[in-house]
């Protein structure tokens, strides 16, 4: 497995990906507007406009042309989208790609925000990140706010 950025040629692949995973695990509960909402937010054309914006960057991990996990990073610090395929949920992989996004912000960046679903809030709460008030719905999207906060130097060492 590798992980690399993403180019366009991926769009169709992380659309596929995003969105298979979407209907799965986070669309289920949301009124139609949401679900059609969020899904149009994954479709390959969104895919390949972000990819080739300069707001967003995103890393895929990849075996054997086979698309395992997908990063996306808006801006510096807000994280657009981390998801693992089935098969390789619950084997670290969700960890390593967060952690290469982080190392590809900027070193200034101490905080990095999610709009995490419901079904991923354990997840972001296992790689650090904590809720940063109550449940939210846009456009009949529900998420849950949260960040994650670089660790602090101890001053006293």
């Amino acid at each position: 497995m590798r992980i690399r950025v993403a180019t366009a040629a991926d769009s169709a692949s992380i659309s596929a990906l995003l969105t298979a995973l979407a209907e799965e695990f986070i669309v289920g509960d949301f009124p139609a507007a949401g679900r059609e909402h969020l899904l149009s937010e994954f479709s390959t054309a969104a895919m390949a406009d972000r990819l080739a914006s300069a707001e967003y960057r995103f890393h895929i991990a990849e075996s054997r042309g086979e698309l395992l996990g997908v990063v996306a990073l808006r801006g510096n610090s807000h994280l657009f989208a981390l998801f693992v395929s089935r098969t390789w949920q619950r084997r670290g992989l969700a960890r390593r790609l967060w952690n290469e996004a982080r190392q590809a912000a900027p070193a200034d960046v101490e905080c990095f925000t999610v709009n995490a679903s419901r079904f991923a809030v354990p997840v972001y709460e296992r790689l650090g990140f904590r809720s940063t008030g109550p449940m939210q719905e846009k456009s009949g999207v529900r998420y849950q706010p949260m960040e994650w906060l670089a660790p602090r130097a101890d001053p006293a060492s």
